[in-house]
């Protein structure tokens, strides 16, 4: 644009902006940082420029002064935005999606500097958020209790709590201060339940919530059951087909299903079109517990025989190259002492050589000196004298060569001493880690094969349950059943998956009898029931306090202990924080300002507490020592974004999930990269280390939920998704997985892939 162009603009400008003096931060920084702050930052900063502040635009970078205060013509910043001077910015297909400014705010710009470039104070203003749309409902994160009970997820500004056990929708999450039954005012961006499960943390724009689970307290409710016996002839029939003695029963209130009481001790479902099992219940909530902790501890000690064993792999191939290394040591300590005495042997005849050869020289030169006065020697002489110093010479080279020969296999044989003496000694560092891993072998194996022995013996004694069922009950909905046994316990379990869900205590009453066209009379039973009441949910506490959070709270993390909660965020292309709270009080702890250059996305706690994983948008992983905020590794393996980041069990891998379609596993004994693992065809978007095992579950952009091993192996996938799954996690024993994305659909499937439920916004 020429001169009197943009002269033509300035007229064009209001009459009040032409009069009033220009604000910076009201009138030039928002079509700045639109369209030329986002490659001119403090992070970013091309050309060394940064365009935040008019003080770093007059400080200038590569090129000088961004801008002359008072010279708004001659300032690059304008001439580069009328494309003058072979300049042209923004430049043409930028990453940052920047646009050339308009001739107004080129006039603008241009007056501002005219006018002294003058700075002044950004006002802070309040960020009204609107309803959102109903087609604005996705799920970007999802959570669930370390015991694979529940699971909770993030609709739009919404969070709904699930019970895997039977299947259902439990709660959804109000604040009472938002407008319908909204969890927050934005986007919900993180989940994390507490190690117990009776706290979630939810975060979302510049605030973080915590809410509280308070157990119901068991009460008598008085209620008898609404169940009715199931037909006597069916009954029979599901006795014969599995050969049992049936107790008493109840049908559904559907008439689909009924439940039996048997003499064996078992509690079970029937599917009553086709009398097939659908479930069979024994034990109470202690007994699948410890059944869960001894899945653990044998999945937990497998992977640490494998650790072992790969440990002892290494070593055995490193042993073999050490005695490669050692062979050749020794055969240069053979050779070279072979060769060594008669080199030693072959230095003193030139030592003599070189003695003959200097007395030779010695006595001519004296023949030559003895020479009268002013005499000169012959030709003869003088040539007799040269031939007898080059002999000297060529003797005192021998000599030095023989002598150099000598050194040489010495050095040798002492290098090659010393080599074996190395290797030696790194053979016996190996056997003592092989002898530390056979040792750590056995005592894993022993500790796997107790618990298998114990799991075993349970599920023996659960199998022999001598204590039988009085009475078996469905609930109004069917999806819990009851059963009060003989010693008064009353135990019910979901009916869906046969899991134990709680116990009390209960009675029965004999509430008529009724008499039979045989003569036979039947007693008819009610059950009263006292088992808890249903648990709540409720908001504890707001983490909001202004200038806390810079912008979105994109993770959170309960420590393993379960006292602090650990949050990142941080401001777009300028910096990643991560904010620490006590998880009882709310009260901040510590915070680690700029740990990245980025938003930090994801955190992740070592399985000891000690240290705390992040991953940001600057591409970065870093593992940071959370007592000290000493950074520990940095890691360097992604070209996009880190979206995930997870550590295995016993605190040896470290995972790391890309915007660049890769998952990176990480060894934390050595610091380095393990594998790099592909196969996505789109952003990676959440990865989780399933229990105690080696196996990660993961989600991406592409239509897939997709396992695989850190070192890389695919185990399965479960495809034909919606695109842009977004967050993916599994139960402990990988029996259960669940996930969620941009269609709002909370999907379970079991381990096989094959789907469980489908669960929709409420």
């Amino acid at each position: 644009m020429k001169p009197h162009a943009l002269l033509a603009l300035c007229c064009l400008t209001s009459a009040a902006t032409a009069a009033e003096e220009l604000d910076y931060y009201r009138d030039v920084y928002p079509f700045l940082k639109a369209n030329c702050i986002s490659c001119h930052n403090k992070t970013t900063a091309k050309a060394d420029l940064n365009m935040e502040t008019p003080e770093l635009m007059i400080k200038g970078g590569e090129n000088g002064p961004s801008i002359i205060p008072g010279k708004g013509a001659e300032s690059l910043i304008v001439q580069a935005s009328l494309h003058t001077n072979d300049m042209e910015m923004p430049p043409p297909n930028n990453k940052s999606g920047a646009v050339n400014l308009i001739p107004e705010q080129i006039a603008i710009l241009k007056k501002w500097i005219d006018q002294g470039a003058k700075g002044s104070v950004m006002e802070e203003r309040a960020v009204v958020l609107q309803a959102f749309s109903a087609s604005i409902d996705p799920i970007y994160t999802v959570a669930l209790t370390r015991d694979g009970r529940y699971v909770a997820c993030g609709r739009s500004n919404h969070i709904y709590v699930y019970d895997l056990a039977t299947r259902q929708f439990i709660a959804q999450l109000s604040d009472p201060a938002e407008k319908n039954g909204a969890a927050h005012r934005a986007l919900v961006q993180s989940l994390a339940f507490s190690p117990d499960g009776t706290r979630l943390a939810s975060g979302s724009y510049r605030e973080v919530k915590i809410w509280k689970l308070a157990e119901g307290k068991p009460t008598t409710s008085g209620e008898k059951s609404s169940s009715a016996p199931a037909n006597a002839d069916l009954v029979k029939k599901i006795a014969a087909a599995g050969k049992l003695t049936v107790l008493n029963s109840a049908m559904s209130a559907d008439g689909k299903q009924v439940v039996t009481g048997c003499a064996d001790g078992s509690v079970r479902v029937w599917d009553v079109a086709s009398t097939k099992q659908l479930a069979e219940m024994r034990g109470g909530v202690a007994a699948a517990k410890k059944m869960a902790e001894l899945d653990w501890a044998i999945a937990a000690q497998t992977l640490e025989q494998t650790f072992q064993k790969s440990e002892i792999t290494r070593v055995e191939t490193q042993e073999k190259a050490l005695d490669v290394l050692l062979g050749k040591a020794k055969e240069a300590i053979v050779a070279m002492n072979k060769v060594l005495p008669e080199k030693q042997k072959a230095v003193p005849a030139t030592t003599e050589a070189k003695t003959s050869a200097q007395k030779v020289v010695d006595e001519v030169a004296a023949r030559i000196k003895a020479l009268p006065a002013g005499g000169k020697a012959d030709a003869a002489l003088e040539k007799q004298l040269k031939d007898a110093q080059d002999k000297l010479i060529t003797a005192k080279m021998t000599e030095v060569s023989a002598q150099a020969a000598v050194s040489a296999a010495q050095s040798n044989v002492k290098d090659a001493e010393e080599d074996m003496k190395r290797i030696t000694d790194a053979k016996a560092a190996n056997a003592k880690i092989v002898e530390a891993a056979n040792k750590a072998i056995a005592s894993a194996k022993a500790l796997q094969d107790k618990a298998a022995a114990e799991q075993a013996e349970l599920k023996k004694s659960l199998a022999a349950a001598t204590v039988k069922p009085a009475a078996v009950s469905f609930s109004a909905d069917g999806r819990r059943v009851a059963g009060f046994f003989e010693d008064g316990t009353l135990r019910v379990f979901a009916t869906a998956t046969g899991l134990p869900l709680e116990e009390g205590s209960g009675s029965l009453t004999v509430t008529g009898i009724t008499a039979s066209s045989d003569g036979s009379f039947t007693a008819t039973k009610t059950l009263i029931q006292s088992v808890g009441s249903s648990s709540r949910w409720s908001l504890e506490r707001k983490l909001d306090e202004k200038g806390l959070f810079a912008d979105r709270v994109n993770a959170v993390r309960f420590s393993p202990d379960g006292k602090t909660l650990a949050t990142g965020g941080g401001e777009l292309s300028r910096s990643g924080d991560i904010i620490f709270f006590d998880a009882a009080s709310g009260k901040v702890k510590k915070t680690w300002k700029e740990k990245h250059s980025d938003a930090v996305l994801c955190l992740d706690y070592s399985p000891d507490g000690k240290r705390l994983a992040s991953g940001a948008a600057d591409k970065i992983a870093r593992v940071t020592d959370v007592a000290t905020g000493k950074q520990l590794n940095l890691f360097e393996g992604h070209t996009h974004h880190v979206t995930s980041i997870a550590y295995r069990t016993d605190g040896r891998v470290l995972a790391t999930a890309g915007a660049d379609g890769t998952v990176v596993t990480w060894d934390m004994i050595i610091g380095e990269r393990k594998r790099k693992i592909e196969g996505w065809t789109k952003e990676v978007t959440s990865l989780q280390f399933i229990g105690a095992t080696n196996q990660l579950v993961t989600s991406a952009g592409d239509n897939r939920i997709r396992l695989v091993t850190d070192d890389g192996t695919e185990v399965r996938a479960i495809a034909n998704l919606p695109d842009y799954m977004q967050a993916a996690v599994s139960v402990p024993n990988g029996s259960t997985f669940i996930g969620g994305g941009e269609d709002s659909i909370l999907r379970v499937w079991d381990g096989a892939g094959k789907e469980l439920a489908v669960f929709g916004a409420n």
